[in-house]
């Protein structure tokens, strides 16, 4: 049986024609191309959706309109041409993103765990949680109450939100998947062949619940093979065939049969040639009214940036002619040890006790172990064992080769009277360089301790103000 068709609509804007008032597109995909390797699976498709509008996007299997989709959900990245939100250039690397946007979509298997409850289903992945203590519960009575009330929204009812999925019909998982996307989707709800297998009854309900998706402000991508149901609740008709659109085509004015004849590759009615090309001309005409429109707002940002830019760089001049002046007036002059080569004091080792004269040669002798090295100056720096004797050892084991030794020296020397191991402040100055750190902390503590120098890892050293 055969629809009766309507005259062709003038080729004024399609939101005008579908009754949007002249409404900018919710979603305008500009020349996509999605290249696999060398073959093209979609090319230079310009593809729009008003707001509150049910868009039929029909083609046989392989035409592209599942890469389309894919395209614009995050699946796959374009690999020519641009997405438009809301009037403003958009990338969606991937599906999280697209959900952010207020994308939904509900495919064929329809996402839903066989085992878990409806509410559960529902929420899955955003379930609400009450705080006891430290731990989070899930808040099973929100959840139920969230579940029935979002589904109600859509006119969908349910007899128990606690109810398994798995006891449940395709029709009815068909709609709580539908009032799922509808629910946290917001703004675009795109149904994957969602009458598939279902009886005549659930397929009506099914087609109910698009309507009030629609009725509720969302906008709907259907996507099906069977032209049958979705003739019933499309505004608009997107054929693709073999990776390229065919056109657009609003419900009164083709029919079903043209629809199926188109799919399979036949020609558009001499009748819409005309309607189809002047609709392609104003999509290449809305597309470049949102480039100017975007050029228009990079430049702005772009002059905004350099404002902001400018603004840093005067700052910056003035904090470093600030400085300049602080320099120049001596304000960051520091106190730096005296270049005066200071020598150790000289004493005759024989004069030293003699458990000091054994220290002394261990701590000598480069074939002894680093720990009884670093030991032995540990001995050397005991109060009851200190002598002036251990000094110049003490200095020459700063640079050993063992960082224990070094370590342990530079311990030892913070012992001694500042007057007694003057010599050790350049050795000493040259370990905060040390590559290991356990050397490099007894140097500055040695620095500080003995001679209130509060060193960083630098050649110079200012005088402790605390």
């Amino acid at each position: 049986m055969s629809e009766e068709i309507t005259p062709v609509a003038s080729t004024e804007n399609l939101a005008k024609e579908n009754g949007k008032n002249g409404s900018s597109p919710l979603i305008f995909m500009s020349n996509i191309t999605r290249r696999f390797g060398l073959i093209a699976a979609l090319e230079d498709v310009n593809f729009a959706i008003y707001p509150q509008e049910i868009i039929g996007l029909l083609g046989d299997n392989g035409a592209g309109k599942s890469t389309l989709i894919k395209v614009l959900t995050g699946v796959h990245e374009p690999s020519e041409g641009q997405i438009y939100f809301e009037g403003k250039p958009v990338s969606i690397p991937n599906s999280k993103v697209a959900q952010k946007l207020g994308i939904a979509t509900v495919y064929q298997d329809l996402a839903l765990v066989n085992l878990m409850s409806i509410s559960r289903n529902f929420c899955l992945g955003r379930e609400p949680t009450r705080k006891i203590g430290p731990f989070n519960f899930l808040d099973k009575e929100r959840m139920n109450a969230e579940t029935v009330g979002a589904l109600a929204d859509i006119g969908i009812q349910i007899r128990r939100p606690s109810e398994e999925v798995l006891r449940m019909s395709g029709g009815e998982r068909q709609s709580i998947a539908i009032g799922r996307a509808a629910h946290f989707g917001q703004k675009l709800l795109i149904l994957d062949e969602p009458t598939s297998a279902l009886s005549v009854g659930e397929t009506r309900k099914v087609l109910n619940y698009t309507h009030e998706a629609k009725r509720k402000g969302m906008s709907v991508i259907f996507i099906t093979h069977n032209i049958g149901h979705v003739y019933q609740v499309a505004d608009r008709f997107t054929i693709i065939s073999h990776g390229h659109k065919v056109g657009d085509f609003l419900k009164g004015e083709v029919s079903q049969e043209e629809i199926s004849e188109m799919i399979m590759g036949g020609p558009i009615p001499e009748r819409l040639v005309s309607v189809v090309e002047a609709r392609e001309a104003e999509l290449s005409r809305l597309r470049d009214q949102m480039l100017g429109r975007t050029e228009t707002s990079i430049s702005a940002r772009t002059r905004k940036r350099q404002r902001i830019m400018i603004a840093i760089a005067a700052v910056v001049l003035l904090i470093a002619a600030g400085i300049g002046a602080l320099v120049l007036g001596g304000a960051f002059d520091k106190i730096e040890t005296k270049e005066v080569v200071v020598t150790c004091p000289q004493v005759d080792i024989a004069t030293a006790p003699e458990k000091v004269q054994e220290r002394i040669a261990i701590l000598k002798n480069a074939d002894e172990v680093a720990t009884t090295r670093a030991t032995a100056a540990a001995f050397l720096s005991a109060e009851k064992n200190q002598h002036l004797a251990s000094v110049q050892p003490l200095v020459d084991a700063l640079s050993d080769p063992a960082w224990e030794v070094k370590q342990g020296a530079a311990k030892a020397l913070g012992k001694f009277k500042k007057e007694d191991v003057e010599c050790a402040i350049a050795p000493l100055q040259d370990l905060l360089h040390d590559p290991q750190s356990p050397v490099r902390d007894a140097a500055s503590q040695t620095l500080l301790d003995v001679f209130n120098l509060s060193c960083s890892d630098s050649d110079v050293c200012s005088p402790n103000q605390q």
